[in-house]
């Protein structure tokens, strides 16, 4: 006999206010389905991650400094057991003087952290850059380019 005050009970509760009783299903079933897809992504992303990581052979660890590495530093690196590659390359901030955009000018390595051109064409000149790249929204008309650094 309980059980069946209970169930209708339940039933009446239900229909009662069927509007609160479909939107928390709805709820819950939405929850679910936020979940399950959060779930599902993360191999996925990961497996986006690893292969743009084997793509560009992205370096495990990048070491910077405010005063430049010197040639003590270098055979440091190298000589150390845990290093099986290790490139080197100049880095620098730098603002545009038109405008308020700031750039961070790096050299390309040939073997570590690869670059992938998305859109016009790689240098073929030393002394060209792919600035224009970068700027092509912000400067529309420049012919050169002005770049403000701070010397230490």
């Amino acid at each position: 006999m309980r059980k069946s005050i209970l169930w209708k009970d339940a039933f009446q509760a239900i229909t009662h206010s069927l509007g609160r009783y479909i939107a928390i299903i709805l709820l819950i079933g939405l929850g679910t389905f936020a979940f399950v897809g959060l779930k599902m992504a993360g191999p996925d992303m990961r497996a986006t991650g690893a292969d743009f990581f084997a793509k560009h052979n992205l370096a495990d660890v990048t070491v910077t400094s405010n005063y430049g590495i010197n040639s003590t530093d270098r055979a440091t690196i190298q000589n150390s057991p845990e290093v099986k590659q290790a490139t080197f390359g100049y880095l620098q901030d730098a603002k545009v003087k038109s405008n308020q955009d700031v750039l961070q000018v790096f050299s390309q390595s040939n073997t570590l952290s690869n670059y992938e051109l998305i859109k016009g064409h790689s240098q073929k000149i030393i002394k060209k850059s792919l600035f224009h790249i970068c700027l092509k929204r912000s400067i529309t008309s420049v012919k050169r380019l002005v770049l403000l650094s701070q010397e230490f």
